[in-house]
Formats: structure tokens, C-alpha cells, sequence
């Protein structure tokens, strides 16, 4: 579970990272970089344990670690960044570090996160057009994550930020029961 904390410190270490990268122009390098370490968290209980054990001396966790990313060939930067990350006892924030910094990344390249859920699977077609539409009116690029909830019956549900478009049947059901309590 993240917490307020840890969130916290990942903007600390994302912030000082950002500046470094950008000066260098390997953003979406280390992006990529970072990303694949936290899906491998995601995806490896093991992995997971090994950021976190308090058990493993700095030593092996430093060799361990360094094996990892030569053989991931990751970036000069990123690889003196999780050094970094060791020697601060700050490894366990990786995957908060990964997702802050790949939002960092998405609004310098100009791009909007939204998520757009539906009942039911979209085509590629109507993504495309949902996405485009989006763009048009936000006036930047969208970069739209899709998720499905049958429970909205019909139509689709749009959130960017804490902004939420919503022309589901449900929602529409939903705000005409509410017009109806009110009459």
C-alpha cells in the first residue's frame, strides 16, 4: 500500500532525477528503464522481496542489483540512479519512483493521462475516434488507459485527473432518478 510518505519521497527523487535527464535528453530512456523495473516488481513476488528485505547485506543487494540492469542494458543514468537509490535504503520506493516519474515524463512530452472505461470492449476504431475527440478539446495529446466495468450497461465513463465525463446508461439512470426525486 503506498503512503503519503513514500509518495512523498519518490517526488523528492523523481524531481532530482528529472532535472538530470532532461539536461541530458534520455527522458523516455530511463522511462522505459524505470518502467521495466516496476513491471518486474509487479510481476515477481521475488523480485519484490529483494527490494525489500532487510536481511540482504547493501553488498549482495548492490551486486545483485547491478547484475540486474547490465543485463536489462539499461541506461548509464539509471543505473547510477538505483545505485543511488541503494546506497540511500530508498530501493523499496522503486515502484512509486517508476509510476511518478512516467507521469513527469507524459506531461513534458505534452500528453493527457485518461482513463476511459466501458461496459464492454471498444474497437480500435472507437478508441481512435474517443481518443482524437479528447484530444481536440484538451488541445494536447491523449494517452487513454482502458479498463471494463459491464456494470455501466452501456456508454462510456472518461477520467482525466479528477475530472470525470460520464454518458454511461447507468450514470444517465443514476441522474434521472435524481431529477425524478427531486420533481
Amino acid at each position: 500500500m503506498k503512503t503519503s510518505g513514500s509518495k512523498r519521497i519518490a517526488e523528492r527523487y523523481v524531481k532530482a532525477l528529472f532535472e538530470v535527464v532532461v539536461a541530458d535528453k534520455v527522458t523516455d530512456q530511463v522511462e522505459k528503464d524505470l518502467l521495466a523495473l516496476s513491471a518486474a516488481c509487479k510481476d515477481s513476488k521475488e523480485f519484490r522481496e529483494f527490494l525489500t528485505n532487510p536481511l540482504l547485506s547493501h553488498e549482495a543487494r548492490a551486486q545483485t542489483m547491478l547484475a540486474i540492469l547490465a543485463k536489462m542494458q539499461v541506461h548509464q543514468i539509471t543505473r547510477q540512479f538505483i545505485g543511488m537509490l541503494i546506497r540511500q535504503k530508498r530501493l523499496a520506493v522503486l515502484p512509486d519512483i517508476a509510476a511518478l516519474y512516467a507521469d513527469w515524463a507524459s506531461s513534458a512530452r505534452g500528453e493527457l493521462k485518461a482513463e476511459l472505461i466501458a461496459s464492454a470492449p471498444l474497437k480500435d476504431k472507437e478508441v481512435k475516434l474517443i481518443s482524437e475527440r479528447l484530444s481536440k478539446a484538451y488541445n494536447r495529446k491523449m494517452v487513454l488507459t482502458l479498463k471494463e466495468q459491464p456494470e455501466l450497461l452501456g456508454g462510456v465513463v472518461v477520467k482525466i485527473g479528477s475530472l470525470q465525463l460520464d454518458s454511461s446508461l447507468a450514470g444517465k439512470i443514476r441522474r434521472l432518478k435524481i431529477a425524478l426525486q427531486a420533481a
